[in-house]
């Protein structure tokens, strides 16, 4: 199995920071893009930090419900915040790790698709490909953040997340 994993705020949709998860909706050709790695052969999962959990502002919303509707194969969610100091918040790798234990992935052959410095540190110290998307906070990522994960290039920088996943259909 290749896995693509995909952050969700900021690279989905949404704005780079939300404090209610309902505050969410996808950016035109988000489900597309899903569609598409599918066709494509890889199975689209999402890897998000959702620390409205730990602070009570979920609301009881159904992110199972979401991810499902938009097409993901799986989803992998933080419910920490910062200072839980927890192996699963990014930069931290622990959402890459569960998936590869629960799937049996070669991390090497997935791809990470996000707006933010953290998901590609996250990505690249798992040993995954790295695709960052502008959208969100991706011209942070490549500017004043780009230090933070200076370890580790990108295959290359989409507009969108629909541009990416067209980029990983014609060069992956």
């Amino acid at each position: 199995m290749r896995a693509v994993f995909i952050d969700r705020d900021g690279t989905m949709g949404g704005a780079a920071a939300l404090e209610f998860p309902d505050q969410y909706a996808p950016f035109d050709g988000t489900r597309e893009a899903f569609a598409l790695l599918r066709r494509y052969g890889f199975s689209p999962m999402v890897f998000t930090n959702q620390s409205c959990i730990a602070r009570g502002k979920d609301r009881g919303y159904d992110f199972a419900a979401e991810f499902a509707d938009i097409g993901a194969v799986d989803w992998f969610i933080c419910p920490h915040d910062t200072d839980d100091r927890c192996s699963c918040r990014k930069p931290e790798t622990g959402l890459l790790l569960q998936a590869q234990e629960k799937y049996g992935l070669n991390l090497a052959d997935c791809i990470v698709i996000g707006d933010r410095w953290s998901d590609m540190e996250a990505g690249g110290r798992a040993g995954c490909q790295l695709i960052l998307v502008r959208t969100g906070r991706g011209e942070e990522a490549l500017g004043a953040d780009r230090d933070k994960w200076k370890d580790y290039q990108p295959l290359t920088v989409a507009d969108d997340l629909l541009a990416a996943v067209k980029w990983i259909g014609e060069n992956v």
